[in-house]
């Protein structure tokens, strides 16, 4: 079969990222034998054209539309991208009428029924697409339903769902790595700024796939399963030397955290401290596994920057986020990396569940220990509220608090705030002039010219709006499968 994979992510800030997923997947289906082609519509000035233009050039019997996020995921800051993929779906049926559409991603398999009917898709895959979609194609290809493929969903004539769930297994001595070839070069050509520097985008790997954490707010176990699935350490280390060695400048290690759990990060360093691996990269660490020997293993390897996924420094609220770290363990990590050498940025939320005027002071007089105006290689990225998905203790939380009724459909997010912050407008000033008072510290972009809560009710009403114009391209309700829940996390050796 002939498939043309497209990637609706424009977003360059932070940074372009590489649609990994999408191109494992379109690997995939090419080893498999099939005729796979893939348009990233990152670099594409005019989007209809370039949709319209692949579809006409390979005649596709299926367009997959890879949705790696729905929204912006800041609250105060409210774009939906998946217009962007509804729009694609009807380029391709204009230019070639009958061809399947099939939606994927992480962020598809977050809200899958509501973007199935929002893009008029007659297929879906959750979960592990590299896993599923060649299965799919053959279901396809010989005129049957794809009904027993995992993590397969479509609408049934009654208005309800097929749904098959996601197998979060994956066998990485069989899957194809992703083939290079089938990104866009201009990645690599890019340069984008950061506070303070030009950088290029990053080559990313990725060693497993899962978590060992249970975070209440975290709907990882919609994307990749609970537990955690490794790649065999020699592979990994044979893919780094490959992207070495054809030239490739920084790397990126995209898991959601790299050092847990932590024997297997430290296997993975020795590796390449065996084989004299050593290229600048980058990561997203968890701030309660940090040891002298892993920093230093990481340093001798190239690391150059770490993403803390810190959250908040006041332990209260962190308990109550099911953190596996507190307040001391923040400040001790921080350090170790800081004497290293290595470039650090905690990300934090502000509004968590129990937040309040304590809780927030604490968090932020912390930051200004370990972030403090003008310091070279630190910074703090604050955001407003957490994005509440559908199965999450957050969720749970946000019903029993009466800030959402539990019926409510996501095709544009919600979000949490505690009422100890959004309800303290003293507080939320106080926000907004420490934040402004560092020049390493970011909260929102247009703060210096709209203040915080003139912004929050402006980006409130700007939601309202959005949800407003797009909840009239939803079909009508049908019934639908209870929605998938967290379960005891265990984790998987290949």
């Amino acid at each position: 079969m002939k498939v043309l994979f497209v990637s609706v992510n424009k977003l360059k800030s932070f940074r372009p990222v590489l649609p990994i997923g999408m191109v494992t997947v379109a690997t995939q289906v090419r080893t498999a034998g099939h005729e796979a082609e893939v348009l990233d519509l990152m670099w594409e000035e005019e989007d209809e054209e370039a949709v319209r233009a692949a579809v006409a050039r390979l005649r596709p019997d299926v367009v997959g539309i890879s949705i790696r996020n729905v929204d912006s995921q800041n609250m105060l800051e409210p774009v939906i991208y998946t217009p962007l993929a509804r729009e694609v779906a009807d380029w391709a049926r204009a230019e070639h009428p009958g061809v399947t559409i099939v939606l994927g991603g992480p962020g598809f398999s977050t809200v899958p029924e509501d973007l199935m009917g929002f893009v008029r898709a007659e297929y879906g895959i959750t979960g592990f697409a590299e896993e599923s979609m060649v299965p799919f194609l053959i279901h396809l290809a010989r005129g049957e339903e794809p009904e027993d493929v995992p993590g397969v969903i479509y609408r049934r004539p009654d208005g309800s769902y097929h749904r098959r769930e996601p197998v979060f297994r994956i066998d990485y001595r069989k899957a194809a790595r992703p083939d290079p070839d089938l990104y866009d070069r201009r990645y690599f050509t890019y340069s984008y700024e950061t506070h303070d520097r030009s950088e290029k985008v990053p080559a990313t790997i990725q060693t497993k796939k899962g978590c060992v954490l249970e975070c209440v707010f975290c709907s990882n176990f919609l994307v990749d399963g609970t537990g955690v699935k490794f790649d065999e350490v020699s592979r990994v280390a044979d893919e780094v030397e490959r992207l070495r060695d054809e030239g490739l400048e920084v790397l990126e290690i995209v898991d959601g955290v790299f050092n847990l759990p932590l024997n297997y990060s430290l296997e993975i360093l020795k590796e390449f401290v065996r084989r004299g691996i050593e290229m600048p990269w980058s990561c997203m660490i968890n701030p309660g596994n940090v040891t002298p020997e892993l920093v230093d293993l990481m340093v001798r390897t190239g690391c150059y920057y770490v993403e803390f996924g810190t959250d908040s420094a006041c332990d209260r609220i962190l308990r109550g986020l099911k953190k596996n770290f507190r307040q001391r363990q923040i400040v001790r990590s921080h350090r170790l990396f800081e004497q290293a050498g290595v470039r650090v940025e905690h990300c934090l939320f502000i509004g968590s569940p129990g937040d309040d005027r304590d809780s927030v002071r604490e968090t932020f007089d912390v930051m200004e220990e370990l972030v403090p105006s003008g310091a070279p290689d630190a910074h703090a990225y604050w955001t407003l509220g957490l994005r509440v998905c559908r199965g999450t203790a957050l969720h749970t939380t946000a019903v029993a608090e009466g800030q959402l009724t539990g019926d409510e459909r996501f095709i544009v997010p919600k979000y949490y705030v505690s009422k100890g912050v959004i309800g303290d407008d003293a507080l939320l000033d106080e926000i907004e002039e420490r934040v402004l008072a560092n020049d390493n510290w970011y909260l929102w972009w247009g703060l210096r010219t709209i203040g915080l809560r003139t912004r929050i009710r402006m980006a409130r009403e700007e939601s309202r709006r959005i949800e407003a114009e797009l909840m009239t391209h939803l079909p009508r309700r049908g019934p639908a499968p209870a929605p998938l829940v967290a379960t005891p996390r265990r984790e998987d050796r290949p």
